[in-house]
């Protein structure tokens, strides 16, 4: 197989790459009579990538140029690494190459790129091959009955409002609109998460047909990373899905040269989950506003709790307790019954003026803590009335 592509186009083709590189580890490689196919699969096995890009894509074309029997292509894998240092600027690739030759003979272990930049620089990167096998997914796109066209603007605008933390999405489909939401799983506390949902009318996308109502959640990760692919390439997203349980297919395509599809495995979320989140949030935003409410118009003051054998010795906690107003209490005439009753104190809190704080013992000073601690540290290293015997050599200090 041997191909070239002219300088604008190595820009989409880096751009090919890194986005498949946000799905597998491995990139696969197929040449066809008509189109060259690259394909990826992530780890978890529940998200595929495959772009294939057409004849026209390519100046040259030659997808049986070493061999003249095999009527089929070759096939190899190769690691995604070992591509992305082929294309690792593809924002300004058009602006330095000029062409790029890919070459792979089935002789060779060996895929060749050859890249040919302004001035006469030639760079040329030999990949390594994996493997010589090619990989497919089996899925519909066409016989569904549900199919969105959209703008990538409208969903990366979406997707700004999740949390990074998110990592499933789900889509509830309906006749007039769309409901995005972050997945909740059911062991999550619903009261300590953000929930995030929005509502996008059908009046938004350019085609918008649902045959029956559908639920679907997938992960986040590749979501975006086709977004990102869209955006760069400035082309709408087309979303094909069934029901629950079935791959939802993302097309992005120019009508011409390439297309690309992105296979994103669906599971079926907790409705009762989902469901009561939203009734949750409800409920707590309603109780929070009625506690502000009383909050806001009843006038505290800090009193200390009378029965302070529920706290800690070093507890400095508060109470608000409903106080009157000095002038509502003269008004009724009850001021004097007001402080008779101030006066009554809790037995507790005589008994604690009754202490007599004379004869309260002192905190410890630090130099006995530390003759405590490092008692050995203050005794004598060498006695010498602890020496049996006799002297044989005394001191030679004069001391």
């Amino acid at each position: 197989m041997k191909c070239h592509i002219p300088g604008p186009n190595v820009k989409v083709l880096g751009r090919t790459i890194h986005a498949l590189a946000r799905f597998g580890d491995e990139l696969y490689l197929e040449s066809l009579s008509d189109s060259i196919l690259l394909r990826t699969l992530n780890a978890a096995e529940s998200a595929y990538a495959m772009v294939k890009f057409n004849k026209n894509f390519f100046t040259f074309f030659n997808y049986n140029y070493y061999s003249t029997d095999d009527k089929e292509g070759l096939k190899c894998k190769i690691s995604m690494k070992s591509a992305l240092n082929t294309f690792k600027s593809p924002t300004h690739m058009d602006k330095q190459v000029e062409n790029l030759e890919i070459k792979l003979d089935p002789e060779s272990c060996k895929l060749i790129f050859i890249v040919k930049c302004k001035h006469g620089i030639v760079k040329t990167h030999f990949v390594s091959i994996l493997d010589c096998k090619a990989m497919q997914a089996v899925y519909t796109k066409d016989l569904v009955p549900n199919r969105i066209t959209s703008s990538y603007k409208i969903l990366s605008e979406a997707l700004n409002n999740f949390q990074s933390s998110d990592d499933q999405v789900t889509i509830e489909a309906s006749a007039n609109s769309i409901i995005l939401r972050n997945y909740v799983d059911s062991n999550m506390d619903l009261t300590k998460i953000i929930r995030t949902q929005i509502n996008v009318k059908s009046q938004e996308f350019e085609s918008y047909v649902i045959g029956s109502d559908t639920t679907i959640t997938f992960t986040m990760k590749e979501f975006k990373a086709l977004l990102s692919f869209a955006e760069a390439l400035t082309l709408p997203i087309q979303l094909h899905f069934e029901v629950t349980g079935k791959p939802a297919v993302f097309i992005v395509h120019n009508g011409s040269t390439f297309e690309a599809h992105f296979v994103l495995a669906t599971s079926k979320p907790d409705t009762q989950t989902q469901a009561s989140s939203t009734h949750n949030t409800t409920t707590i935003e309603r109780k929070r506003k009625e506690i502000g409410d009383v909050q806001n118009s009843v006038r505290k003051r800090p009193h200390l709790d009378v029965d302070t054998s529920s706290l800690n010795e070093d507890s400095h906690l508060f109470n608000y307790i409903e106080m009157p107003q000095d002038n509502d209490l003269v008004e009724n005439g009850k001021i004097d019954s007001y402080v008779h009753n101030q006066t009554n104190i809790s037995p507790k809190v005589n008994n604690c003026e009754n202490l007599d704080y004379d004869n309260i013992p002192p905190s410890p000073t630090s130099k006995m803590k530390i003759k405590t601690i490092f008692k050995r540290c203050f005794e004598s290293t060498f006695d010498p009335r602890s020496i049996q015997g006799s002297v044989l050599a005394e001191n030679s200090d004069s001391e």
